[in-house]
């Protein structure tokens, strides 16, 4: 889920935003859920008797997946509540298009009695978005905050959760996410009457079915586009911008590309070195060199001179492709020579590589290419826990035993207190006069109220437990001030289904073999993960791999190119009989 977030300033007034969000002509279907434009315009007005710049925040998230319009209200709140934002006076539209649905949030800035927050909004509305995702099942959309997003999550106490945005985590910071255009830049070619979406998918299909700067060039020109050098040479050297046939920016070719900057210049310098190259050198230099025997004779490509003496004329040079300084001098000295003829060992020549193929040849082995590296990325695909780091048995205990303590001291002090209490109860039941006054009678009843507050401090206790050592996704429920005789039947049921956890929170000695045991439990449990995920891809990445073989042998040198070598080939120049 993409959610994304834009300040309306109080001098610009709510009439852009309502037009856009409440009569967008492209959109099938709009449904307001909630809110309205008289709504939105008094909040505007709100703003600017407060003195405000800012008057309205306007949040669009739009799904992968389909959601329905509770779910899409719900997210909303949610959103809601991570801002502190009252829910009573949002605005919240749906809007359909294409088929699929996304919402629009608008919220007041001025909120009664405060300003809405503005730190580290796109971080925390990230972070409330793969929430989301995680609670309803959708594919995690990765983005450019996710490690901060993982802190935060382990802060609050959903580890899971933070395990898995932990694995979207790229690598090396050039590989983020990154927009290819801003809504703004989207707006604005709206208004001129192009589609920018469409021509930047456009701009990515062609790049994709070019092999190299040239082609591609030459493609955007058959679409009235062009690409050239950005007007920010100084802050910005090499990056190009693509335009359309009226000079209308389109965007710039890294992002539209999703290309790194080192990779594009590394490409125009290799560009230019080729064209700097190409302007050097002659047409004549760039022939091969022959030597034709005779006017039906044209084979003789690469081949040694006739070693034989001719008369009254002096032996022909020839030009050699050059193998060897040793052999080109002995080579040299048979020429001059030509009386005392050698036998020149023969030296086969290199592979004329790089090939001369055609155009249509060559994008065929370069859709050949991307089909390998394709197979390839599916044998270089692992478990998503695979790449995690590896547990550290010594630092997850010593991490586990740090956030147990306060709860182990709260479960010691409850036990005391009731501990005391039934000690004083047995005293007066023993003493016929207190039992006469009554004064037994009411130690019993704080003995047996206590134990109700032990067992609900216990459940407490259990449950962070579970929570810290990840059994939990929730944190605990917080313990009940109030308990009556109703409660017992419920907390003495969580205490035999959990005698383990309470033997072990109650004995130090018990705590931490425990502790070892479920640090060995985690270890095995992740291990077996990963090794059933090999095996349900295993039949996946063996076609991947015989594909890829496949794929290769269409890479070798055609029958008939390698015939044309065979014969190319210099045959060794025989020297007399003796």
């Amino acid at each position: 889920m993409i959610v994304k977030e834009s300040r309306i300033r109080t001098k610009s007034g709510a009439g852009a935003l309502s037009r856009h969000v409440l009569h967008g002509a492209k959109n099938e279907a709009i449904r307001v859920l909630a809110g309205s434009d008289w709504l939105m315009r008094d909040h505007m007005r709100e703003a600017r008797r407060e003195g405000l710049t800012y008057g309205l925040r306007h949040i669009a998230f739009n799904p992968d997946d389909a959601m329905t319009d509770d779910q899409l209200s719900d997210f909303a709140c949610r959103l809601c509540e991570e801002l502190h934002a009252d829910p009573e006076h949002l605005t919240l539209v749906v809007h359909q298009k294409d088929g699929s649905t996304h919402g629009h949030l608008i919220l007041p800035e001025w909120q009664c009695n405060h300003v809405l927050e503005s730190r580290f909004t796109w971080m925390r509305l990230e972070k409330v978005a793969r929430l989301e995702e995680l609670r309803l099942g959708h594919a995690l959309v990765p983005g450019r905050h996710d490690r901060t997003i993982a802190k935060a999550l382990r802060r609050e106490g959903h580890h899971q959760a933070a395990e898995q945005v932990t694995a979207l985590i790229p690598v090396s910071d050039s590989a983020k996410p990154r927009a290819a255009y801003t809504s703004q830049a989207r707006r604005i070619t709206e208004r001129q009457g192009l589609d920018l979406p469409t021509m930047k998918q456009q701009v990515s299909a062609l790049w994709s079915q070019s092999d190299g700067l040239k082609s591609f060039r030459a493609a955007l020109a058959e679409h009235g586009l062009t690409m050239r050098e950005g007007d920010r040479k100084e802050t910005r050297p090499g990056a190009h911008i693509i335009e359309d046939s009226d000079g209308t920016l389109i965007g710039s070719f890294t992002r539209l590309t999703k290309l790194r900057m080192a990779e594009f210049r590394k490409l125009l310098a290799e560009e230019q070195s080729a064209e700097d190259e190409k302007s050097k050198l002659d047409i004549r230099s760039t022939r091969v060199p022959v030597r034709i025997t005779s006017e039906n004779d044209q084979t003789g490509i690469f081949c040694v001179p006739d070693a034989s003496p001719a008369p009254n004329r002096s032996p022909k040079r020839i030009r050699l492709p050059r193998r060897n300084k040793a052999i080109d001098a002995l080579r040299r000295r048979q020429m001059e020579d030509v009386d005392r003829p050698a036998v020149v060992p023969h030296i086969p020549p290199k592979p004329l590589y790089p090939l001369i193929l055609s155009a249509e040849e060559a994008r065929h082995r370069h859709r050949i290419r991307l089909a390998i590296q394709a197979q390839q990325a599916i044998l270089d695909q692992r478990a998503p826990e695979a790449g995690w780091a590896p547990l550290k048995r010594e630092e997850m205990l010593t991490k586990w035993r740090k956030a147990l303590t306060p709860y182990h001291k709260q479960l010691r002090s409850s036990f005391a207190r009731y501990h005391r209490a039934k000690k004083e109860w047995k005293q007066a039941d023993e003493s016929r006069w207190q039992r006469m006054t009554g004064r037994a009678g009411k130690l019993e009843k704080v003995c047996q109220q206590l134990l109700l507050k032990f067992l609900e401090v216990l459940r407490f206790v259990v449950q962070a437990l579970l929570h810290i050592v990840g059994l939990r996704s929730t944190p605990p429920e917080p313990v009940r001030s109030i308990l009556t005789e109703q409660d017992r039947p419920a907390l003495e049921e969580f205490r035999k289904q959990y005698d383990a956890e309470f033997s072990a929170m109650a004995d130090p000695e018990k705590l931490e073999p425990w502790l070892q045991h479920r640090f060995d439990r985690l270890v095995q449990a992740r291990t077996d993960r990963i090794r059933q995920w090999d095996k349900a891809h295993q039949a996946e990445k063996e076609r991947a791999r015989q594909e890829i073989a496949r794929l290769r042998s269409k890479l070798s040198i055609p029958e008939g190119l390698r015939n044309t070598i065979d014969i190319a080939k210099p045959k060794p120049a025989m020297g007399p009989s003796p």
